[in-house]
């Protein structure tokens, strides 16, 4: 699990850089802002357009750290690249913020670069901006346009968002929601732009993965991928041990991280795809993590056994397979 933690880390060196660092096509801008009461650095990160690996890594932070009311954060904006220029992916991006944040649309970004916007992207990938505004796209104002839904019983941000064919990221700056995990039976969100159902989520951004989904079964420690009707895949699984126990339900894969990093428990754990959030940790599947301070690997033999604090582990050659085929959007069914 991805947690954020509480970190003292004040910058003031980088408060004098502002005065003094001058500022090239491309360099880093530096500003100041200060922590409000129910501020979290994901929050913050979404706030100025930023991604929030950035944001940690100007600030000396691990991207899951708490932060504090009071506390000063470096707020680091790249300057624009001209019309036609490039972008250097940072940890973090995903090609629809990047294309938000240059004011282009995310079908444009794709096609320029040879990818589908379903596509993700890596840190050091360099992609074209193709023709766009003089300056990245302001946040969305907020806007009446859309209907509204009253959430239901077993429902997530993301099966909501998917549901109707909006981003999440759209849906949680429509509705100014501080963390996507928090949604409860009964609440009205606005879902904008397009407003009538999807039946299933959007196909994959290739023909490889169309129609999959992934099968956990807590009480066998089994997973299954399937591609429509037909069976891919069957592997043994880990899932959350006694105290820590993995949610049951129907998710979408938020996130993809090659090698994800869980502060609580000081562990790297590969192959990442984020499933969904609890409270302030973000649960999701993974191969065999390792310290990171000892590069000890954690859990090794213990496939099939309930060891995990709430996510799905798979061996590291499953998990790899099941990475390189699964995409943002695909279906993950948790059953008893």
């Amino acid at each position: 699990m991805v947690a954020r933690r509480r970190s003292l880390f004040i910058l003031p060196i980088l408060a004098i850089m502002l005065a003094v660092l001058p500022l090239t096509a491309g360099a880093l801008a530096l500003s100041t802002y200060v922590v409000k009461p129910g501020d979290t650095l994901w929050g913050i990160a979404r706030r100025f357009g930023v991604s929030m690996y950035t944001l940690a890594r100007a600030n000396h932070l691990s991207p899951s750290s708490y932060v504090y009311v009071g506390q000063r954060l470096v707020i680091p904006t790249r300057s624009s690249p001209a019309t036609g220029g490039w972008y250097t992916v940072q940890w973090g991006d995903t090609l629809s913020g990047i294309a938000q944040r240059f004011g282009v649309s995310l079908n444009a970004l794709a096609a320029a670069n040879g990818l589908s916007p379903r596509s993700f992207v890596y840190a050091g990938q360099r992609l074209r901006i193709p023709g766009r505004s003089s300056s990245p796209a302001p946040p969305a104002s907020g806007s009446t346009r859309g209907r509204v839904y009253i959430v239901r019983r077993g429902d997530t941000l993301s099966s909501i968002a998917l549901r109707f064919g909006v981003s999440l990221h759209a849906l949680v700056r429509a509705n100014g929601l501080r963390n996507p995990s928090f949604i409860y039976v009964g609440q009205r969100l606005l879902i904008p732009g397009r407003t009538t159902p999807t039946s299933s989520p959007s196909p994959s951004p290739s023909g490889s993965g169309q129609g999959l989904r992934f099968v956990v079964d807590v009480s066998m420690q089994r997973c299954w991928l399937y591609r429509g009707a037909s069976l891919l895949y069957e592997w043994p699984c880990s899932t959350g041990q006694r105290g820590y126990p993995t949610r049951y339900g129907t998710f979408h894969v938020l996130n993809k991280i090659p090698v994800a990093y869980g502060a609580v428990w000081n562990i790297n754990m590969p192959y990442w795809l984020g499933i969904y959030w609890a409270g302030s940790l973000q649960n999701g599947i993974h191969g065999i993590p390792w310290n990171a301070s000892t590069g000890v690997r954690v859990w090794r033999g213990y496939v099939g056994i309930p060891i995990t604090f709430g996510c799905i582990m798979l061996d590291d050659t499953a998990a790899r397979r099941l990475y390189e085929l699964a995409y943002v959007g695909m279906p993950v069914i948790i059953r008893p």
